[in-house]
């Protein structure tokens, strides 16, 4: 039985791994086909709309994914609770969808539209489209780790970013615009709805599905779960994109651009810590008098494993990051290595701080942990206002780090109580 658990625990991690692999590989040969083939302004007019778009998918996902993985792992009738976070999910990218419609043209004028991005306007109506599919697209990934169908993950995940790609270069090189990459990330997104629905639907029972569709008790169950996980959604959406959006409003665009480099390279480098992670926190969900000790002793490896990872993804920024950046992206965003350095410790908080998170949220703690998310706003927000002015870049690399040191401390601490 214990051979059998590792054997499926080192399996689920391996296929997560591969899934992130293919999609940081598939990510950054899009991303380095934009830089140069955009060039350093319409690049950094797509990463700053990028980084409200990366804002925008966290709240269109309103912690409603996150909670249906939480019901499915826990839930025995797993084609109901499919069913009634299909329903939620639905509802709530619909609402969102149209708010984000009618408040485009307001956001793009108070973001910087028609100067000094003139695509901007055009880009928030097609960030309609990115975040509805984006939603469901996070929904699918979300019910493959809570059913532990990690095969299915990979194969999703891969499918995905291929078709982000494949799409967005197609449109790139017919159009040289952003506007361009964002309806070829609507066209993938398009396709990904269509393979999902069908790779559920061939799995569960339609007509439990429906039943669950109708069943407001444990559709009012998913929300009421995912209303502290908000908070932790919205936090999550100024920690990742925050610096970047506040940056394009205070700094240049050279700054901008530089900037999101270093960051989405940290940011990528996190794939491979959450492949360890989201392939056995949620065998580990389940935690008894019974099975104690072996479930600490399990979580103390996967969190080993999560440090040694880092410390091995630090060193190689250390000592190839520069050369990396100037050989893929070229001699104009060369200033993004010194950013890169400055962001390890911030790679560090990240990664520990989100390995503990998921196991609290598997434990039910998600009201507690939304509460010190709280500080991740407020120190973010605030340190980022005051040093991006002076500071620029430097600045919001220094803003980043800091606001995530009391929520990793408290992470840490409520886990050990857990594991005493």
């Amino acid at each position: 039985m214990i051979t059998k658990y590792k054997n499926t625990l080192f399996s689920n991690i391996v296929w997560s791994l591969l899934a992130k692999i293919f999609a940081m590989v598939f990510y950054f040969c899009a991303d380095v086909f934009y830089a140069r083939t955009l060039g350093v302004e319409k690049y950094a007019e797509w990463v700053f709309f990028f980084s409200i778009a990366h804002m925008a998918f966290y709240i269109g996902w309103f912690g409603i994914n996150t909670s249906v993985k939480v019901h499915i792992t826990r839930d025995g009738q797993k084609d109901n609770c499919l069913g009634a976070g299909l329903m939620v999910r639905m509802v709530f990218s619909t609402v969102i969808l149209v708010f984000a419609f009618f408040a485009a043209p307001f956001i793009a004028c108070k973001a910087g539209y028609p100067q000094p991005y003139a695509e901007l306007r055009k880009l928030m109506y097609i960030l309609c489209g990115m975040i509805f599919f984006n939603s469901f697209t996070e929904f699918f990934k979300h019910l493959y780790i809570g059913t532990q169908e990690f095969k299915k993950l990979f194969m999703v995940t891969a499918i995905e970013y291929f078709l982000y790609c494949f799409f967005t270069l197609l449109l790139l090189v017919i159009n040289n615009n952003p506007v361009s990459i964002a309806i070829g990330y609507c066209a993938a997104g398009t396709i990904l709805l269509l393979i999902n629905l069908a790779m559920t639907m061939r799995k569960y029972d339609i007509r439990l599905i429906c039943k669950g569709m109708g069943d407001r008790q444990l559709q009012k169950k998913i929300m009421g779960y995912a209303m502290p996980l908000v908070i932790t959604s919205l936090g999550g959406l100024i920690l990742m994109e925050m610096d970047t959006f506040m940056l394009g409003l205070f700094g240049t665009e050279k700054q901008v651009a530089v900037y999101s480099i270093a960051k989405q390279l940290v940011s990528k480098a996190t794939n491979v810590n959450m492949a360890i992670w989201t392939g056995s926190v949620a065998s580990l969900a389940v935690i008894t008098k019974e099975n104690f000790e072996d479930r600490k002793r399990k979580f103390k490896s996967v969190s080993r494993l999560n440090n040694i990872a880092a410390l091995l993804i630090s060193g190689c920024f250390i000592l190839f990051g520069k050369a990396a950046i100037g050989f893929v992206y070229g001699d104009a965003y060369m200033d993004a290595s010194e950013i890169l350095i400055i962001l390890i410790p911030y790679y560090f908080f990240y990664c520990s701080s989100s390995l503990y998170a998921n196991f609290l949220d598997f434990m039910g703690r998600a009201k507690i942990r939304a509460f010190w998310f709280v500080s991740v706003i407020v120190i973010n927000i605030s340190l980022n206002y005051l040093m991006i002015p002076v500071y620029g870049a430097f600045g919001a690399a220094i803003a980043t780090i800091v606001s995530l040191v009391p929520y990793t401390c408290y992470c840490l601490n409520d886990v050990r109580k857990i594991l005493l």
